[in-house]
């Protein structure tokens, strides 16, 4: 089940009008059912995998809490970052760390013939298996008291907007929300539904416009316009993944707000910012965070000398690529992440010495002396790091080529392509769409802390807005109930 479908849209109305009559406990209740329900529609042999994994970390959080001594809390932990962690290689990692060994292995002469696992990837299992975990670490840190509910905890994991693909909320944030009773608001129903009609724009008109170029561009192993038009494929992808992510945050975002619950922001401008620190706090920001406090930080984070520092950068978002997909491309991607985060952070300590822009090109300082030329910069910045990105969005898709066609070899082609400084026979006729959608996206980027607000809009401008979404929807939607692309990972 989708969010741009019909189904959902009947499964979101029958929820909806059974859970505004009832009170918490039997919401709650609700709520769990429907939830099972939504996430069963893919494959209901992977509800009773959600199930299972959910229990039993409910019960190591408890027993955590109750341990008398270190040693049984560390066991306790152990079993559950083991369990969540074991659940997630099997179905996720098997294949391609037995492959790659094997390959190793036969370079040196050797013959294993390693057996593959022929398993379907359970929707979500990335996220709700980091929800999980990062409710027994907290528990272990005694940051939070286990809950003796297992309606509430159960709840917590499996709530269905943001079930199989985020945002990544703590339950610090997210548990106390389905333990209290939850009071619905005139304003926060209007925002709500603002938000899911923004999210299905991002989704079916920007991302589902854009898919049959980028499908078009990486069908096979060669770019299709063999010059500077391919970084027109690259942009479409970046503006695709925008549209397609932050489209799924929206409509989540938004469905809850709608029964009460609030979930974390997880984007605002990422195409905006001047550096790569700056990106991942506006990209996919329950993600980053999660990486920073149950990876970065325990890694020892900064406080060990630079050196440290700069492989903890790497070794956080290696991890953080292959989190996202079993491949080189993927950890190819992370390790190019980390290497920005390092050379940023090393340019900033030794170069610049001095914070750099950490915002959208929106917020640069109204009291600088030259504002104009400052203003300039950040934009030739932004640009510059928005193309940054785009080659590291060209590393992320090749993740997912066809198969038979080396990833790296994907990658090879295409940079070989982007740097030909030549056009051709002039731009291709792609470049309208990704011109036009590319900058539909950044309007919902430069204007994303507005957007947030709707019900704060005068009257005039909330009609000219739903009208707009509306029209868009009609006129450009494509609904073909396509799935997102995190539903992967």
């Amino acid at each position: 089940m989708v969010f741009n479908s019909l189904t959902f849209i009947l499964f979101l109305a029958v929820t909806l009008f059974f859970y505004y009559r009832l009170r918490h406990k039997s919401q709650n209740l609700l709520l769990l059912v429907a939830s099972y329900v939504f996430y069963g529609w893919w494959d209901v042999r992977f509800a009773f995998l959600l199930l299972a994994t959910s229990f039993l970390d409910f019960y190591f959080a408890v027993w955590i809490d109750q341990a008398g001594t270190a040693r049984r809390r560390k066991l306790f932990l152990a079993s559950s970052i083991v369990l969540n962690m074991g659940v997630l290689c099997v179905f996720k990692y098997f294949n391609f760390f037995a492959d790659s060994l094997e390959v190793l292995l036969r370079s040196l002469g050797l013959n294993p013939g390693f057996p593959t696992l022929h398993v379907v990837l359970p929707v979500g299992i990335s996220f709700y298996t980091f929800l999980s975990m990062s409710y027994t670490i907290d528990v272990y840190r005694k940051e939070m008291k286990a809950t003796r509910e297992p309606v509430d905890f159960l709840l917590y994991v499996c709530f269905f907007p943001h079930l199989v693909a985020g945002p990544i909320v703590r339950a610090s944030y997210l548990l106390p929300q389905c333990q209290a009773p939850r009071v619905i608001k005139h304003q926060g129903v209007v925002n709500g539904s603002w938000l899911i009609l923004l999210g299905m724009v991002k989704k079916v008109v920007i991302a589902d416009q854009l898919a049959p170029i980028v499908n078009w561009g990486f069908s096979g192993g060669m770019p299709p316009l063999n010059d500077l038009n391919s970084w027109l494929i690259v942009y479409a992808f970046a503006f695709q993944i925008y549209g397609d992510f932050s489209g799924y945050s929206d409509i989540a975002r938004g469905v809850s707000k709608l029964m009460g619950f609030e979930l974390v922001e997880n984007f605002r401008a990422p195409y905006l910012v001047t550096n790569p620190s700056a990106f991942w706090r506006h990209w996919h920001i329950s993600l980053s965070t999660w990486l920073r406090d149950y990876l970065y930080i325990p890694l020892g984070g900064n406080r060990k000398g630079p050196a440290r520092t700069y492989a903890n950068l790497m070794a956080t978002m290696l991890l953080g690529g292959l989190w996202h997909g079993a491949g080189a491309a993927y950890l190819a991607w992370g390790l190019y992440h980390g290497a920005l985060l390092a050379v940023h952070r090393w340019w900033s300590e030794n170069i610049s010495r001095k914070p750099a822009a950490a915002g959208p090109v929106t917020n640069t300082d109204p009291g600088a002396s030259s504002r104009k030329t400052l203003k300039s910069i950040t934009i030739l910045q932004v640009i510059v790091f928005f193309h940054v990105t785009c080659i590291g969005w060209l590393l992320f898709r090749a993740g997912a080529v066809v198969k038979g066609v080396s990833q790296m070899e994907v990658v090879r082609n295409y940079l070989h392509a982007m740097v030909s400084f030549s056009f051709g026979s002039g731009l291709h006729p792609v470049f309208q769409a990704v011109a036009v959608l590319g900058g539909l996206g950044l309007f919902f980027q430069w204007k994303y802390q507005t957007m947030d607000h709707f019900a704060d809009w005068p009257v005039r401008w909330k009609v000219t807005g739903v009208v707009s979404a509306l029209f868009l929807i009609a006129a450009l939607g494509v609904f073909e109930g396509s799935q997102f692309i995190y539903f992967q990972f």
